[in-house]
């Protein structure tokens, strides 16, 4: 219990969470190891119970009912008969044990993913921002993503409250303010290991959120433009 203990300490005073990372830090393949070993099981679980909503969707969608919101926003001024037809005739899911194995081959993956996305954009945000003056490397960004990450799989498991029926719309915005703290405290952690002021370590995550949304819009832009030069 005194490694839950220290992880909610952490989370609620960030700015002496990671102080011992400018001055004696843990080896890099351990932190990594104890990343895994509190973000996997509340990824695994995130990854189960989408893949059962998923499912659940989809059987609806076969069975005939199209969502109102897709419907209108989608496929305005199509015959409610054939697209009931067309539903029906979508081939049928894969197989429980398909999906659970793809489950627990994905998620690692998109664990190990995230890490290393993390890492390499709030890495250049740091540089953006002219804050890796003290050079201690790209393994020094490594292991702040460890730390910090390790930490915020403990807000992961209070994530899965959405997934309670009937709580999910109550608790989207309490998720989605507790989503965007968990993001921003990556950045005490970076702070500490570069020997930074904190304020430029959660700069640096905000910049990389501001990266993320500008690339993810000029991405749709230009699928916006593709379908309109083939249409």
């Amino acid at each position: 219990m005194e490694p839950l203990r220290e992880a909610l300490r952490a989370l609620l005073g960030p700015r002496t969470a990671f102080a011992d990372l400018g001055t004696v830090p843990p080896r890099a393949g351990r932190a990594f190891g104890r990343m895994l070993l509190w973000w996997l099981p509340p990824a695994l679980l995130y990854g189960a119970l989408s893949a059962r909503n998923a499912l659940g969707e989809y059987a609806s969608l076969r069975a005939g009912h199209l969502p109102a919101w897709l419907g209108h926003l989608i496929l305005p001024g199509l015959d409610p008969d054939s697209s009931v037809a067309f539903l029906r005739s979508l081939p049928a899911p894969p197989a429980a044990g398909t999906v659970a194995l793809a489950v627990l081959l994905l998620v690692p993956l998109s664990v190990v993913g995230i890490w290393l996305h993390d890492a390499v954009w709030d890495h250049t945000a740091l540089w953006m921002l002219g804050a890796l003056k003290a050079k201690r490397g790209f393994r020094a960004t490594l292991l702040a993503e460890s730390q910090a990450l390790r930490i915020a799989a403990v807000g992961s498991w209070v994530g899965l409250l959405g997934f309670i029926p009937g709580a999910g719309l109550a608790l989207a915005v309490p998720l989605a303010l507790l989503e965007a703290y968990l993001w921003v405290f990556r950045g005490f952690a970076l702070a500490a290991v570069h020997g930074l002021p904190a304020w430029k370590g959660v700069l640096a995550t905000v910049v990389h959120a501001a990266l993320l949304g500008f690339f993810t819009l000029l991405l749709l832009g230009l699928m916006v433009w593709m379908l309109g030069m083939a249409g």
